[in-house]
């Protein structure tokens, strides 16, 4: 008799930086930069402190939340504000990221003028949705199967991946947008600011397939993303400097996930027509940019050995590469 239902545990190991946005932004007025900390308080609880204070004080906070929003300007910040109004109370809920130095140049230190928030649940706490991660192994299937859309959405149909569990908000980071371009070889920042999961994080999810051909997917999927990867790779990654390229670990199979890890892992690679890419007002040069971002080194031990996870004495990671273990658990 075949089996008909199988159970997984998915655990995706962050390489580099992973974000999934909730769609909201924390601007200037929602955080406290201080001490070597970017505080992001409930500010409901803020605003009772606030209220607190008096109609005068009310009066001066309603003011600074209508005037016009400009970036860098000192008197924008929520921290200046509770400094001016002497509220020395931090004790607003919420959670703390720790400055790592490569948000910012030195001179605009705690100088943000928006993050792109990361998906927290009810609770607050980060987490990744099941949705974000089955559209990621949908892509390495695409990429890998001789069959149609149409036939691989009936096949996934029958896959069911849960959110992960709740990560400790501890693990996240911030980090800014890096393009970089094979033409001029140089990465070049950009304005863009987003919470992420620091590298080397690992988040657990579960997956059920519900039939056989959901079965045999699953069941292969860390061979699926390693052939994945090797395409991508020779399609994409082989036309930057080695140096900026991650090294896959070998217990793990790669995958990339989350905002900022650029078209080409989105994508079916082998259906594309460059030429589509060639004109319009978003027309992109050869294929594109590479997706980078900073973040403090990370080092591990693989056969006795001390490596580190980037090559590069710039600290630059790739945006969004995972790697991950997917085992079977129990079976029908």
């Amino acid at each position: 008799m075949s089996t008909t239902r199988k159970i997984y545990n998915f655990i995706l190991f962050t390489i580099g930086p992973v974000h999934i946005g909730s769609g909201q932004t924390y601007s200037q007025r929602e955080y406290i930069y201080e001490d070597g900390y970017y505080y992001f308080p409930e500010m409901n609880r803020v605003y009772r402190e606030i209220q607190n204070r008096g109609p005068k004080v009310v009066q001066t906070f309603e003011h600074f939340l209508m005037q016009n929003q400009r970036n860098n300007d000192p008197k924008q910040r929520l921290v200046n504000f509770l400094n001016d109004q002497q509220i020395r109370e931090r004790g607003f809920g919420g959670y703390k990221i720790k400055e790592s130095g490569f948000e910012t140049e030195k001179r605009n230190r705690g100088k943000i003028n928006e993050i792109g928030a990361f998906i927290k649940d009810s609770y607050g706490k980060p987490y990744i949705p099941g949705s974000s991660l089955k559209g990621a192994i949908r892509t390495l299937v695409l990429n890998q199967s001789e069959g149609d859309d149409a036939s691989l959405t009936d096949i996934f149909s029958h896959i069911y991946v849960s959110d992960s569990l709740p990560i400790d908000p501890e693990k996240l980071i911030l980090t800014r947008k890096w393009d970089y371009s094979g033409i001029k070889n140089e990465p070049k920042d950009l304005p863009v600011f987003r919470e992420a999961l620091q590298p080397f994080t690992a988040v657990k999810f579960t997956i059920q397939a519900r039939n056989q051909e959901a079965i045999e997917v699953v069941d292969n999927l860390m061979t699926t993303a390693n052939d994945e990867y090797k395409l991508y790779h020779d399609f994409f990654l082989s036309e930057f400097k080695d140096s900026y390229i991650q090294e896959n670990i070998s217990q793990f199979a790669p995958i990339y996930l989350g905002a900022g890890s650029g078209l080409w892992t989105k994508t079916k690679i082998k259906s594309v027509d460059l030429s589509k890419f060639r004109r319009g007002k978003y027309a992109m040069k050869r294929k594109g940019v590479f997706k980078l971002t900073k973040a403090a080194r990370k080092e591990y031990m693989q056969n006795g050995k001390r490596k580190s996870l980037i090559k590069n004495s710039e600290n630059f990671y790739e945006m969004g590469k995972a790697g991950f273990t997917c085992k079977a658990m129990e079976e029908d």
